[in-house]
This record gives structure tokens, C-alpha cells and sequence, in this order.
């Protein structure tokens, strides 16, 4: 074998493996970093809601409560991941119930919350009443293959209950 045919074999071998491993590692990276950063979200809610569990939330108004209240907010845009925008494109084919896009709301819906506790709790409050959700989602082209980037935006809002001038509770 000459040098020649040597050289001619590891471009040949190198450009099969761009061709081939561009395209697959794109989406591998996507899947990990999209794994990770779902765990990572995963655990700041678990250390930032059990903060605010002295926060009593209803979704009914307090009409007599002694003290002043304060409108609170809490909103979120949640980009989906890559692989729950690919597991529920594989689920769209076949129909039936999205479990990785639910998982999705899911978290967007909890950061929303948390973000609106953590204001109501800066402010004093004793509990937050009159609780929504409102939701929408935000569609964006992903280039020309139609690739759909699903951003999930949520705001949640309440009636913060301020502790009466006095300090008792309501």
C-alpha cells in the first residue's frame, strides 16, 4: 500500500465521520443537556418550596381579613426541552396522553408559583388568597425543517395577605 492510498483512506474515513457524527451528536448533546438541565430545575424547586410552605395558598377570596393586602405575582417563560418536544412528536403520531410535555407544565407551573411565594414572603405576608394561573404558549419556527420550539409561559398571581397593624394574625 502506498502513502498515497493511506492519506486518500483517512480523509476518506474523516469526512465519512463529519458526515455522519455532526448530525449525531447534536441531538445527543441536546438530550443530555436537556436531561440535565431538567434535574437541575428539579432540585432548586425542591430546596426552594419547602421555604414557603408556611405560606398558606387558597384559591377562594378572604373578604375579612383585618390587615392590608398587596397584589403578588409569579410568571415564567419555560422553554421545553429537546427530548419532550421529541418524545411528544413521536406521541402526536400515535395520539394519547404527552407524559414528557406534561412533566414540562408541570415544573413551569411550580417556578411560577415559587417565584409568586417568594415575593409574597418578601413583602411579610401571612398567606396568599384568590390564587390563578393563567397560561399560554409561545410558538416559534426553528428553521426550515418546521421545527416547532415550544416556550411555555406562565403567570401566576394572588391576593397577599399582610399582617394587621397590631401583628395578629389573621
Amino acid at each position: 500500500m502506498e502513502s498515497g492510498d493511506v492519506v486518500g483512506i483517512l480523509v476518506g474515513t474523516l469526512c465519512c465521520l463529519l458526515v455522519l457524527g455532526i448530525p449525531l451528536a447534536i441531538p445527543v448533546y441536546a438530550l443530555v443537556a436537556g436531561r440535565r438541565r431538567r434535574r437541575e430545575t428539579q432540585h432548586q424547586l425542591a430546596t426552594r418550596e419547602p421555604r414557603l410552605q408556611h405560606l398558606l395558598r387558597l384559591s377562594t377570596e378572604v373578604p375579612d381579613h383585618p390587615g392590608p393586602t398587596a397584589l403578588v405575582h409569579g410568571g415564567v417563560a419555560y422553554a421545553a426541552d429537546f427530548p419532550s418536544r421529541w418524545a411528544t412528536g413521536w406521541r402526536n403520531l400515535a395520539g394519547g396522553h404527552a407524559r414528557s410535555l406534561t412533566e414540562q407544565v408541570d415544573m413551569a407551573r411550580r417556578l411560577a408559583t415559587v417565584r409568586m411565594l417568594e415575593q409574597a414572603a418578601a413583602r411579610g405576608a401571612v398567606a396568599v388568597t384568590n390564587v390563578r394561573i393563567e397560561t399560554s404558549h409561545i410558538d416559534m419556527n426553528g428553521g426550515s425543517r418546521g421545527q416547532q420550539a415550544l416556550i411555555i409561559d406562565m403567570l401566576v398571581y394572588g391576593t397577599a395577605l399582610l399582617p394587621a397593624k397590631g401583628g395578629t394574625r389573621p
